[in-house]
């Protein structure tokens, strides 16, 4: 039984490995030619696990915005916006509103400022945000009114495409 299992679980990895080095070769005319969720999904694939974060996709203001959406976008429907803090995207966070703007957001935006503003949260420093543990993490989530924000940012589930209308536009600097 062990050795199903293990023989499995390698199959799986294999699979997984091989399916994800395809989507770094695969071309931008090729891309675009995606429907918008396989779109989404190879560029999340492409471009979301880099080693370094954001150091690692930076080169333009474009790839800049992705990443920051992407990360903006996956932290808060997974974990909300608390999470996104906590986390290594939180190193996204100064970017958020400029990006917001650029992908026309207006309405996420304003909330977002909004609650930055109202709690005082420095985004160029969430040092305070650093937990040991998930007591750390809940005693955030009761400090903060992160449920406001994030429901509604739940409520309003145009980002996702705007993301990928976006990528589609600038492809030729988010796909260097």
């Amino acid at each position: 039984m062990k050795k199903i299992c293990c023989l499995l679980l390698a199959l799986f990895l294999l699979v997984s490995f091989a399916a994800c080095s395809i989507h770094p070769l695969m071309s931008k005319e090729k891309l675009l030619s995606l429907d918008d969720d396989d779109f989404f999904e190879t560029m999340m694939l492409r471009y979301m696990d880099q080693p370094n974060g954001l150091r690692d996709f930076s080169a333009t203001q474009e790839q800049t915005t992705y990443y920051t959406l992407m990360c903006l976008l996956m932290e808060v429907e997974n974990g909300g916006l608390c999470q996104f803090f906590v986390n290594s995207s939180g190193e996204c966070a100064p970017y958020v509103s400029e990006a917001l703007e650029r992908v026309g957001a207006p309405e996420l935006k304003k909330r977002y400022d909004a609650f930055v503003a109202d709690n005082r949260i420095d985004v160029n420093d969430l040092s305070y945000f650093r937990t040991e543990g998930l007591r750390d993490y809940e005693a955030l989530t009761r400090q903060f009114d992160f449920d406001s924000f994030d429901d509604a940012f739940y409520a309003d589930d145009s980002l996702y495409a705007l993301i990928i209308r976006y990528a589609r536009e600038n492809i030729d600097r988010i796909v260097l």
